[in-house]
């Protein structure tokens, strides 16, 4: 399978996409009213053989890669990708390959490295012609400038340099329509060469990518001796999945909801109608407003404190350094990571004061029975035996699987009317002989994320969850 295996489990038909032809109307002939007794021979004109557009003719090498593009949009992925004629014409594929889930190259910073990549190798003769394909600003105005943010995506664009040619661009604009994307078409060609690209098949199993370079977060050392690392790619889709439900969260629209309650919360006015919408029993909906960033975050209530030692911070920079994951010991024995709920108004002590005290909650993605308890390699574990590991599912995010003794839990209930339904479950993630509280958490879990009917005091559970934290008051 190809780097994005999306066509997995998928049959060869493509999207078609046809591009309207633009039909003239031709005026109606008046009939004459005298009868013309002879009529002069025409002679015959010969056939016109269609007209070669040199142009397309050129690119069309490279319609797996204008194909390639369009279905990844189709899956959501909008990352620039490239390729390249090789001196015998074998045509390869080139893409920037993140190395580990948690940074990759903004749109503009690729496409830049890809053309001073490859001009390079086009002036050494080590190629004979690339293509960088991105998202781009076109729409036909000569715009090919990428697409960074909601309302510059129109089109994809084609940057791509031959042999012996000057470099050329064009773009294959489109638009969103009630949740679908509607290509208009590539305005040099004609009907037919448009539809043989949206046509074209790409074949399963195929590896279209078969050149990659990684890509390393930036990474440095503050003088404080903490490590700061940047990512760009994290969010808070799975945290806010877990509030609500993750089948809940895809059916309803709670992106709308959480939008216009951080809108209302930034009028003073309200303050009371506000509070009813962000301010629950046991969680809270934290709005944060600073001059560069608005968002709102869900925070569990809790009073449980640990002393914890920042050894690593990861900013999050498309949340413009104001969200983080902070890592280090706990009780300088164990390991802990956690997103940082009061980031945008504590990130000075965090980066300069690594010994801190802070508040440590959880929210549960899933929830299940622990009922097996015997080790992979068939060791007997103790019945009091608890753990928790770092995700596999979601690195980097404070995601941790674990096993747990459920110590207590009570009823809880989030939104205005009550509808979100859940839990706040103690859990105890590490069993210490002389402290019952070493590592016992407060977490939240929606009813509905639960595989299980039935909680009791003393069982125990496993599951996945979010660390989140904040420096104790």
């Amino acid at each position: 399978m190809g780097i994005f295996d999306f066509f997995k489990k998928k049959n060869n038909s493509q999207e078609s996409v046809s591009t309207p032809v633009q039909e003239v109307e031709m005026p109606e002939e008046k009939v004459a009213e005298e009868v013309v007794e002879t009529i002069p021979e025409i002679p015959s004109q010969p056939i016109e053989e269609p007209k070669v557009n040199s142009e397309y003719e050129k690119i069309r090498i490279y319609n797996d890669y204008i194909v390639y593009s369009i279905a990844l949009q189709l899956r959501g992925e909008y990352t620039p990708l490239a390729a390249f004629e090789k001196e015998n014409g074998q045509v390869e594929g080139f893409v920037y390959m993140v190395t580990e889930d948690a940074y990759a190259l903004p749109p503009q910073q690729a496409v830049e490295k890809m053309e001073e990549k490859f001009e390079k190798e086009l002036q050494e003769g080590k190629i004979k012609s690339y293509m960088i394909l991105y998202h781009s600003q076109f729409d036909n105005d000569g715009n090919h400038n990428p697409a960074a943010q909601e309302g510059e995506f129109k089109a994809i664009s084609l940057s791509y340099h031959f042999e012996g040619a000057d470099k050329a661009k064009t773009g294959l604009p489109y638009i969103f329509e009630n949740q679908n994307i509607t290509y208009k078409g590539f305005a040099e060609f004609s009907h037919e060469e448009n539809n043989e690209i949206m046509n074209h098949q790409l074949i399963d199993g195929k590896e279209y990518f078969t050149n990659t370079e990684g890509i390393a977060a930036p990474e440095t050392t503050n003088e404080a001796g903490i490590i700061v690392r940047k990512s760009n790619v994290h969010n808070l889709i799975n945290t806010w999945s877990g509030v609500f439900g993750h089948e809940n969260f895809k059916t309803k629209d709670y992106a709308s909801y959480l939008t216009n309650v951080l809108m209302q919360s930034s009028v003073p006015d309200q303050g009371e109608e506000n509070k009813n919408k962000t301010e629950f029993e046991d969680v809270k909906f934290k709005t944060i407003f600073t001059e560069e960033l608005s968002t709102i975050i869900p925070e569990v209530k809790t009073d449980y404190t640990l002393d914890f030692e920042t050894r690593s911070v990861r900013e999050w920079e498309n949340a413009l350094n104001l969200q983080a994951i902070i890592a280090g010991p706990a009780r300088n024995t164990f390991g802990v990571w956690f997103f940082a709920t009061d980031y945008a108004e504590n990130r000075n002590r965090y980066l300069t004061q690594p010994h801190l005290n802070v508040n440590i909650s959880g929210i549960v993605f899933i929830l299940d029975v622990h009922t097996n308890t015997d080790l992979p390699d068939g060791t007997k574990m103790s019945e009091d035996f608890t753990t928790y590991v770092p995700s596999q599912d979601l690195p980097n995010y404070a995601c941790f699987d674990f096993i747990a003794t459920l110590v207590d839990f009570k009823e809880t209930e989030l939104l205005e009317e009550g509808s979100i339904k859940g839990y706040i479950l103690k859990l105890k993630l590490i069993t210490h002989e002389e402290r019952e509280d070493f590592f016992t958490i407060d977490a939240f879990i929606n009813k509905e994320n639960m595989r299980l009917e039935t909680l009791t005091k003393g069982m125990k559970v496993t599951g996945a969850l979010q660390l989140q934290g904040k420096i104790a008051e």
